[in-house]
């Protein structure tokens, strides 16, 4: 269990922070686009989402279990700081109709495929909590540490209670993971000023009670499950030690389809590492074992960063987990598909029967992005939708702890569009778990060095 008292163990296996090139600033209308990651800069895949070619739809096929993959939504603190402990008359509102609107307009996309879960792999918020660069202070005085506890609880009350009405509202069930924002935000290292060292000391020590924010606001799904068999329909599984024991699950979401989801970021004494702790390591391995066993027809894991590389990176510190024990466990018990966020584009990558899909954009600069999946005994249909909006970047930010991390308004008004399909065909008459590909279309069929 997550408390204030944890400590990290040393992995064999720990992998570094690892920082890509596509780095990127916010700033007015004439803010240049990120500088791209060195796989994109070889790729002849258009560097604007906008640009990318339209491709035909999957089927719907009668009985199939849908659900949707939308990661780093919204990578932005969006909620009504007029309702925080310490708000004046006068202070900033923290969101606005415009935004209400297009997210309103986004989520209703969503819903309208119908899916059954919402998965996140991270990075719901913006999260820079327990300070305020702006000097408003709605969450309250952040001078000590109980005061910036205090203030980063009431944050994660107004952005986390927002995020997941919104997504309620919509019908829509989410089943979230952690990301870097979830916790801060890198870097977590002391550097800078005097006051930026202390802000990144407390975050470091605290990740425990960041983490604790996220499930305590947003974990609703998986707390409501019935049971704790995973051979049923609706049964869950945590890890039942470590410091991943309250943010890391398993839930049997259809009878053809188990979803594991991982916690890859471990306080360390230096900080934090993306790497698994022993105890979520044990578990991760015994759950996707039993599946094994079990002959689950299709096993997909969520995780905030990708395991396999090269992958195009767009506005994005590009956080990896390379060469990593996550990847080991996953080709070992041959898991269909590992869906992660991070790097706010989309590459496919298949290695060794695994395919890893990572996806998603960011709502605020007008490139949201997200997988529709359907599942059958036989298939795993995996379908990119892409919504482009207009960010209107002239004049303030839309207000937030650390300044603004966005337009002040962002408009979408088009319907999502069908940018990539990829689909896993499985011969329910063989044996093993060995799947092949059927399909693979648009972006999900570019390899990231073209």
């Amino acid at each position: 269990m997550l408390g204030p008292s944890l400590r990290s163990t040393r992995s064999t296996a720990v992998a570094a922070l690892v920082v890509g090139a596509a780095l990127s600033t916010l700033g007015g209308p004439a803010a240049p686009p990120a500088p791209a990651a060195p796989s994109a800069a070889r790729s002849a895949v258009a560097a604007d989402p906008d640009d990318r070619p339209t491709v035909r739809g999957l089927p719907r096929p009668d009985g199939a279990y849908r659900f949707v993959s939308f990661p780093d939504f919204l990578n932005q603190d969006v909620g009504d700081v007029t309702r925080a402990s310490h708000w004046r008359k006068g202070d900033p509102t923290g969101t606005n109709a415009a935004y209400e609107k297009s997210l309103d307009h986004v989520l209703d996309d969503v819903a309208s495929q119908r899916p059954e879960a919402f998965l996140v792999a991270g990075d719901l918020v913006e999260g820079e909590w327990g300070k305020d660069e702006t000097g408003a202070d709605p969450f309250g005085p952040h001078r000590t540490t109980p005061q910036r506890k205090q203030a980063l609880k009431e944050a994660a009350r107004i952005y986390y209670g927002d995020w997941l009405r919104r997504v309620t509202d919509h019908g829509l069930r989410a089943y979230p993971a952690v990301g870097d924002h979830e916790i801060g935000d890198d870097p977590w290292k002391p550097r800078g000023d005097a006051q930026e060292r202390a802000w990144i000391r407390f975050k470091a020590h605290h990740t425990w009670l960041w983490k604790r924010q996220l499930v305590k606001h947003t974990y609703d799904a998986v707390r409501r499950a019935p049971g704790d068999d995973l051979r049923r329909v609706g049964g869950v599984s945590s890890p039942e030690r470590g410091q991943a024991g309250d943010t890391a699950y398993a839930v049997r979401l259809d009878r053809n389809l188990l979803l594991v989801t991982v916690d890859v970021f471990r306080p360390t004494s230096n900080g934090v590492s993306v790497s698994l702790d022993p105890d979520q390591r044990a578990w991760l391995s015994t759950v996707l074992r039993r599946a094994k066993k079990q002959q689950v027809p299709w096993v997909v894991v969520q995780g905030h960063v990708p395991v396999l590389g090269p992958v195009r990176t767009r506005f994005s510190s590009g956080l990896t987990y390379e060469g990593s024990d996550l990847w080991a466990l996953l080709r070992r018990h041959d898991v269909d598909a590992y869906l992660c966020g991070e790097v706010h584009d989309h590459t496919v990558i298949r290695r060794q029967g695994v395919v890893q899909m990572c996806h998603g954009g960011l709502f605020y600069r007008g490139e949201s992005s997200y997988v529709l999946g359907q599942v059958t005994e036989t298939k795993l249909m995996l379908e990119t939708r892409y919504l482009q909006g207009d960010p209107q970047w002239s004049g303030t930010k839309l207000w937030s702890t650390e300044g603004g991390n966005g337009p002040r308004r962002v408009v979408y008004r088009k319907p999502s569009r069908v940018v990539g399909t990829y689909v896993l065909k499985r011969d329910p008459e063989r044996p093993g778990r060995t799947n092949r590909v059927k399909q693979s279309r648009g972006i999900s069929g570019v390899r990231p060095g073209r």
